[in-house]
């Protein structure tokens, strides 16, 4: 047992050691010391139990968690991955590296894909390899937001998944939001409009972001120009928990379309009818959006974290 003395220096070597990145021949100078001293003390404090390495391969799964989603709700098939507690960026790009790998292995050729937007599917199609090649056409699932972040620039996030496979891809110049009802429904008349909805009728694969509704953070950013506060709140009183491709949801998974009625996008009833839809999202913050998309059936596949999977179970079971 060190004295408490020894056990300061121990702990002063290893911070400079692993945190300040130091090398033992600084530390030895820094702090008076031989070189094979501070070696000494670094491999005491690691028997000591001061200094305790954990390893976290970031393309390791949890197949309990994985089995717990499948069985629940019927899944096809689950991919969790483990996150990082308060390095919310570094979850979103091991999810989406974790959704490229899943997509590589099932796309097939001649497959007509549909995809929406977010900061992790933007994660995916940057992670997609190029290997795996696929006659694939990609088309965009909802009408655009404008002048804004890269990963909500749909026709973007097309354009990057059908080159990845040597695909084509197919624009849709629209907003997401029209003004009102009237405006929206002589948009869906044109042909445009009419022409996208079929290959919306005909897709084989669709990769979608999972929304929350925390207006007061993220999605006021996201939505500031477009959902008035008014509309935030005719939402939240709706129960709204979530979206897909600005289709809200409350946590049954029940869409909350009178709400919003003025979306340009795929319908949710339209999207449960896809073969297989693969939701890519994660985080603590996402719990009850997965969840609601989850018991509305709109997943075919969750590619998610291990922190956003147990919250979604404990959900399930009652226990949150």
């Amino acid at each position: 047992m060190p004295t408490h003395e020894e056990a300061a220096l121990m702990v002063k070597v290893a911070r400079l050691y692993y945190e300040n990145q130091q090398t033992q021949e600084e530390i030895a100078k820094h702090l008076g010391l031989s070189r094979p001293k501070v070696s000494r003390l670094l491999q005491r404090a690691r028997r000591e139990g001061i200094v305790q390495i954990r390893i976290i391969d970031p393309f390791a799964t949890h197949k309990g968690l994985e089995a717990g989603l499948i069985e629940r709700f019927g899944l096809e098939a689950a991919v969790v991955v483990a996150g990082v507690i308060d390095r919310e960026p570094l979850t979103r790009r091991r999810i989406g590296q974790a959704a490229a790998r899943y997509l590589e292995e099932v796309v097939r050729d001649g497959d007509v894909i549909g995809i929406g937007w977010g900061r992790t599917l933007y994660e995916m199609v940057q992670a997609l390899s190029g290997r795996r090649r696929a006659r694939i056409s990609v088309v965009p699932l909802v009408g655009g937001l404008g002048q804004i972040a890269p990963s909500f620039q749909v026709n973007e996030l097309a354009r990057r998944l059908a080159e990845a496979f040597g695909g084509t891809w197919q624009p849709f110049y629209a907003p997401a939001l029209l003004p009102d009802q009237a405006v929206r429904e002589g948009f869906m008349k044109t042909l445009d409009a009419q022409e996208m909805v079929q290959r919306w009728a005909h897709l084989d694969l669709a990769v979608v972001g999972i929304g929350n509704t925390a207006f007061e953070e993220e999605l006021q950013v996201l939505f500031v120009n477009y959902l008035d506060q008014e509309t935030q709140e005719r939402l939240l009183r709706a129960g709204a928990v979530g979206d897909i491709c600005v289709r809200f949801f409350d946590i049954q998974g029940r869409p909350c379309s009178d709400a919003l009625p003025d979306v340009v996008g795929i319908e949710l009833e339209q999207l449960r009818q896809v073969r297989r839809v693969i939701g890519v999202a994660g985080g603590p913050h996402k719990v009850e959006a997965i969840f609601g998309a989850l018991n509305g059936r709109y997943l075919r596949v969750l590619v998610t974290d291990e922190t956003a999977a147990r919250g979604v179970l404990e959900l399930a079971q009652g226990r949150r």
